[in-house]
């Protein structure tokens, strides 16, 4: 009875280890049956994304390239030749006017990005772009058919000899705007940028030949000059040849001026902006020539910064000498000269005189001038130019002949 219970007890272990065994091979099968089945599914994923890329990059085209040895103004930073491509079709473009846009940040653009961004790093390229001379002008965009693969390629010229050379960083950028490079100028003072202006505002003005401005004769007493004006030194102050002296160019307060209250006002028409100032040569009368300089110190004349083509008065006074509304006679005047009176005499002798040179004479007013005979000379008003200036006008004031120093404050620019 005992060998039989143990024989039962035996053959019952034998089947529950049996039962045991089978249910953990079963158990191993199903688990390895489940894992093949996933990566057989992974294994389908990957090779269906590996036909969707291979479709997408059909027919991409990537290329970089250089030609030439490079410039001697800065390293070559990009290889000579490089190429990355997927020839696999033809890729269509489609016209601008018709076609889709590709919409923002498709896969495509990431890819081209990525592969750019590749290229890049290989060259070794910096990360800014630096236009400059010798650059293609801007690409045009090309807009593609909405799933159309793309090809793009970009080609990098090489500049000519002592070119600088350009550095790029996005070889695809190809709708960047080439800018050529700006050297920098050392900045121009005020003063500088003023007087070229005035340099070459007096270099293009031309003085007009035709005016519309109109002049009268008047009648003066007494006689007029028996020389001819263009040979009295009196009258055409350029004969007394003006010198540049070196003299305070600021508006002086002269001991005794400014005791006539009818004297000229020029600073109704001028800015005490005086350039230089002059002294004139002596007059020798038996000759009829220039004499020695005068140095004397009440004889300055002044050299005005004016704007050329601007007109030209003559300053206003108390009092006008005939018809209300006249104010001096012309004693001379040329082409780039004037000398007038205020008084109605035919010389300088008696009255303020007034010189005028390096203006552009109305050409009205020298016509009349040169027909005017006997006691009559043209008579000039305040709100009639007599011309026009240039970049400088030089003027020299006098008083019954005498010449005066024309930066005094008091008497002429108050």
């Amino acid at each position: 009875m005992v060998n039989q219970a143990e024989a039962e007890s035996a053959g019952a272990e034998g089947r529950l280890g049996g039962c045991l065994l089978w249910f953990f091979w079963g158990a191993s099968l199903s688990f390895l049956t489940i894992l093949s089945l996933v990566l057989l599914l992974l294994l389908a994923a990957s090779a269906t994304l590996n036909v969707y890329l291979g479709w997408e990059l059909s027919g991409l085209e990537v290329s970089i390239s250089r030609s030439g040895t490079g410039s001697s103004l800065a390293p070559a930073l990009i290889p000579t030749d490089m190429l990355v491509s997927i020839p696999t079709q033809t890729p269509v473009l489609t016209p601008a006017s018709t076609a889709t846009p590709l919409p923002t940040a498709s896969p495509l653009e990431e890819q081209v990005a990525t592969l750019s961004a590749l290229a890049t790093q290989v060259a070794g390229a910096p990360a800014e772009v630096a236009s400059a001379p010798g650059l293609p002008p801007a690409a045009t965009p090309i807009v593609l058919s909405a799933g159309v693969p793309t090809a793009v390629a970009i080609d990098v010229p090489q500049p000519e000899a002592n070119a600088p050379t350009p550095q790029i960083a996005n070889p695809v950028a190809s709708t960047a705007t080439a800018a050529p490079a700006v050297t920098a100028a050392p900045p121009a003072t005020p003063a500088a940028v003023a007087a070229a202006s005035q340099q070459e505002a007096a270099a293009e003005f031309v003085p007009p030949a035709t005016s519309s401005n109109s002049y009268e004769l008047i009648p003066i007493e007494g006689e007029r000059e028996s020389r001819p004006p263009e040979e009295h030194g009196d009258l055409n102050l350029k004969l007394r040849d003006p010198q540049p002296i070196e003299v305070d160019l600021s508006l002086q307060d002269l001991p005794g001026s400014g005791v006539d209250p009818n004297a000229p006002n020029f600073s109704k028409l001028f800015k005490p902006d005086f350039v230089r100032a002059y002294t004139v040569h002596d007059w020798d009368w038996g000759c009829n020539c220039k004499g020695k300089l005068l140095q004397e110190d009440h004889l300055v004349l002044l050299g005005l910064k004016t704007t050329p083509g601007e007109p030209v008065f003559i300053p206003p006074k108390e009092g006008d000498i005939y018809g209300g509304n006249y104010y001096a006679v012309v004693l001379y005047s040329s082409e780039d000269s004037l000398t007038f009176l205020y008084n109605r005499a035919g010389s300088v002798v008696k009255g303020y005189t007034v010189h005028y040179v390096g203006l552009h004479t109305d050409p009205n007013l020298v016509a009349l001038f040169r027909e005017s005979k006997g006691s009559e000379l043209p008579g000039l008003t305040l709100d009639t130019p007599v011309g026009v200036a240039g970049d400088e006008l030089i003027i020299a004031i006098r008083d019954n002949g005498k010449f005066l120093d024309a930066r005094s404050k008091r008497d002429w620019w108050e």
